[in-house]
């Protein structure tokens, strides 16, 4: 098998697995996805917060309350962030798309990706379905595309660059 080959291969099975983690996360009735939020905000307490661990309980509550929000939005935009990333990969490597077109396309994609994920929290217990969320989840698409972009570039640059650049 070429390189080549096995390098798409594993690009299609990342995408493919990046869109079934965020499917399972949405998946997670309310009190799951909470309770993983929580657990979440007392390990960045205990690592960002100095003396954590020895402050009262309710203390250490109130500052995992705090973040929880702030927290839950941060990891819609980073799931979708590394979505955008491998949906332009994707389009850049399967497609004689030029820049501009395939940048749309991976965020047509992940745009699709975002509103269908917010449609089916509506069947999740205790979920809801959010336009900001969509508009959270495409930001983060948007990101990813843009870092995508950067890598090629980069990649371009240091393969086309002359001989006597490379010393």
């Amino acid at each position: 098998m070429k390189i080549k080959m096995l390098y798409k291969i594993i690009l299609c099975v990342m995408t493919v697995f990046m869109m079934a983690f965020i499917f399972r996360m949405s998946a997670m009735e309310a009190d799951e996805s909470s309770q993983l939020s929580t657990s979440v905000g007392y390990t960045i307490g205990g690592i960002l917060v100095e003396g954590f661990e020895e402050m009262p309980a309710d203390t250490q509550e109130e500052y995992v309350e705090e973040i929880e929000h702030p927290l839950r939005k941060l990891a819609h935009f980073t799931e979708f962030m590394v979505l955008g990333f491998l949906l332009l990969l994707d389009v850049f490597v399967f497609t004689k798309l030029n820049g501009v077109k395939r940048s749309v396309v991976a965020l047509v994609l992940g745009l699709a990706y975002a509103a269908s994920d917010e449609l089916h929290q509506l069947l999740v217990s205790g979920r809801s379905c959010e336009l900001r969320d969509v508009l959270i989840d495409v930001g983060g698409v948007v990101s990813g595309c843009v870092i995508a972009s950067l890598v090629i570039l980069i990649v371009r640059y240091a393969r086309n660059r002359p001989a006597k650049d490379k010393e």
